[in-house]
């Protein structure tokens, strides 16, 4: 694991303990049907840092729950909103971490997702963590690797 990712992945294994209560740990499983994806554009040092967290259902509504306090389920705006407010949560540490170590990252723009799974072309990191409730794969790229909606300017 390059600096990046292990700086990146201690983050987000934080913040998915201390906000959403869940406990994960890296795994080599990769063949999970993913049913969500959501990204964060960020900047780090003035390029390009695109991260995202794709989940299995499970997963994503354990996230939900355990970030929001009350039982979530299913795909809709709360559940998802809550996953991307956690989102945004963790990239803001992140990005102050990176800053006490003297590299400049800044959130670019809010979360956004996409029901499916994407996958970048060419990866920065691109991690699996296991939990309780399911699989989540963390990944990060120079490149927006989320489909565009019809009618989503980015």
């Amino acid at each position: 694991m390059n600096a990046l990712c292990t700086d990146y992945m201690e983050r987000f294994l934080a913040g998915l303990s201390d906000c959403a209560h869940i406990a994960a740990a890296i795994t080599q499983e990769r063949e999970i049907p993913f049913c969500i994806t959501i990204s964060q554009r960020l900047t780090m040092d003035s390029s390009p840092l695109i991260v995202g967290v794709a989940a299995s259902f499970d997963a994503f509504c354990a996230v939900a729950s355990g970030y929001s306090g009350i039982a979530l389920s299913g795909m809709d705006d709360l559940v998802v909103d809550a996953v991307s407010e956690w989102f945004n949560v963790i990239n803001g540490h992140f990005s102050s971490r990176m800053r006490e170590h003297g590299t400049a990252v800044s959130i670019i723009d809010p979360p956004h997702h996409y029901h499916g799974t994407a996958v970048p072309s060419s990866p920065l990191f691109d991690i699996t963590a296991a939990c309780s409730a399911g699989i989540l794969r963390i990944m990060g790229a120079q490149d927006e690797f989320l489909p565009v909606r019809k009618g989503t300017v980015r």
